[in-house]
């Protein structure tokens, strides 16, 4: 019995199996996209990715801001229009799935994508998916 569950915690898509996308990985992921994302299997918003390395990001409440996009070391960085501040993160691949875990933060942060497509982001207001 404990070496069948020693062979199961050495399956993909552990805990343990989780590798950091490279920033020119990212690009290739995210290129054209749309990513869906959940907390802890709650909505938490959406980014659509735009040519030039710009993006949109809609939060859960359905307001959304315009932002880029751009690599520090193997992390990915984002400065939106209604928050100066950089947020870094660590884009991984856990298996079958992909994951964002916040610069400085536990895993049980991380923001799962959920869905990915290539349709525009639904905005209130002025600011509408390109």
């Amino acid at each position: 019995m404990r070496w069948f569950l020693f062979l199961v915690l050495l399956l993909p898509g552990t805990a343990w199996a989780e590798e950091i996308l490279s920033p020119d990985e990212f690009a290739a992921y995210i290129s054209d996209q749309t990513l869906y994302f959940a907390q802890q299997g709650q909505p938490y918003g959406t980014e659509q990715y735009l040519p030039g390395r710009q993006s949109i990001w809609q939060y859960a409440d359905g307001t959304c801001t315009r932002g880029i996009w751009y690599p520090r070391g193997d992390m990915i960085c984002f400065v939106y229009e209604t928050n100066p501040d950089e947020q870094c993160w660590h884009f991984l691949k856990k298996g079958e799935v992909f994951a964002a875990r916040a610069e400085g933060r536990e895993p049980a942060a991380d923001l799962d994508v959920i869905w990915r497509d290539q349709r525009p982001i639904p905005c209130k207001g002025p600011d509408v998916g390109a």
